[in-house]
C-alpha cells in the first residue's frame, strides 16, 4: 500500500510538472512596440531583448537592442528607414491616464525621444550620407479585451545634405488576438503612419504576429504601402529575443 501511495504521488508531480510547463508557454512576452510602431508602455526593469528585420526592396535587414530601465526603456539602432536608422531612442513611462473616473481601462503614455546620426564616406573619400535626425513626441495604448491600439505623435527635425525639413508624423495602430494554441498566440494588425514631410507619402502596413513562447516573438509584414508599395510573401520579417 505504501508503495502504490509513493506511485500516486510521483504520477501527481509528474502531471503536475507537465501542467506548469504547459502553462509557462502561454505567457508571452511581447515587445512594446507593434510593427514600425512604438506603444505607449515600457519594458520592465532588467527586461532584455534583441531584434533582427529583414525586408524587401526598401526594406533593408538590420536590428536592434532593447533594454529595460526603471520607469523607460532604451532603444538602440532599431531603424527600418531613413528617419530611424542607427538611431538611440529613450521611451519614459508616464502615470497612466484613468478613464471614466477611474473605472475603465488604464491608458498607458510615454514620452519619446530619439537621435540619430551618419557620416558615411565611399572608397573616394565622397561624402555619401551625412545626415543628422532629432525625434520628440508621445504615443499612448490602450487594451480592450483581445485588442489593443495605439496613437502616436512624433515631431522629426531631419539636418543633412539628402534632406533638411521639420515635419510631424502621426501613428496610428490597431491590434487583435486572433488565436491561441499550444504553439503560441496569433495576432493580426494594422497601422497608419501619417507625414508632413516633403514628398514623403504616407505609410499602411498589414502584418501578424506570432508570440511563440515568453521568450519568442515574430513579425510576418507581407503588406506595405508607402513611396514604394512593398508586398512579398513573406514580405517584412521582425524577430524579438528576450532573455
Amino acid at each position: 500500500m505504501l508503495f502504490s501511495k509513493i506511485g500516486f504521488v510521483g504520477v501527481c508531480i509528474t502531471l503536475c510538472s507537465f501542467g506548469a510547463q504547459a502553462e509557462q508557454k502561454r505567457q508571452y512576452n511581447e515587445p512594446t512596440r507593434g510593427f514600425f510602431l512604438e506603444h505607449g508602455t515600457v519594458a520592465g526593469n532588467g527586461q532584455a531583448s534583441v531584434e533582427l528585420h529583414s525586408g524587401v526592396n526598401q526594406l533593408d535587414s538590420g536590428g536592434g537592442i532593447r533594454l529595460g530601465l526603471p520607469n523607460a526603456e532604451l532603444i538602440i539602432n532599431s531603424g527600418l528607414d531613413d528617419y530611424d536608422g542607427n538611431e538611440v531612442l529613450l521611451k519614459w513611462g508616464m502615470r497612466d491616464l484613468n478613464l471614466n473616473g477611474g473605472n475603465g481601462t488604464p491608458l498607458k503614455w510615454t514620452l519619446i525621444g530619439a537621435v540619430s546620426h551618419a557620416d558615411v564616406e565611399n572608397d573616394q573619400g565622397v561624402v555619401v550620407v551625412d545626415q543628422t535626425n532629432v525625434k520628440l513626441g508621445a504615443a499612448m495604448t490602450i487594451n480592450a479585451d483581445a485588442a489593443t491600439f495605439t496613437l502616436g505623435g512624433l515631431v522629426v527635425h531631419a539636418d543633412g545634405r539628402q534632406k533638411e525639413d521639420t515635419f510631424v508624423e502621426v501613428d496610428l495602430g490597431a491590434y487583435v488576438g486572433v488565436i491561441e494554441t499550444q504553439a503560441g498566440l496569433f495576432s493580426l494588425g494594422a497601422e497608419a503612419m501619417f507625414t508632413s514631410a516633403d514628398n514623403d507619402d504616407d505609410t499602411f502596413a498589414f502584418g501578424g504576429r506570432w508570440a511563440y513562447n515568453a521568450r519568442l516573438n515574430l513579425d510576418v509584414v507581407p503588406f506595405v504601402f508607402s513611396d514604394g508599395d512593398s508586398v512579398g510573401i513573406p514580405g517584412l520579417v521582425r524577430l524579438n529575443v528576450s532573455f
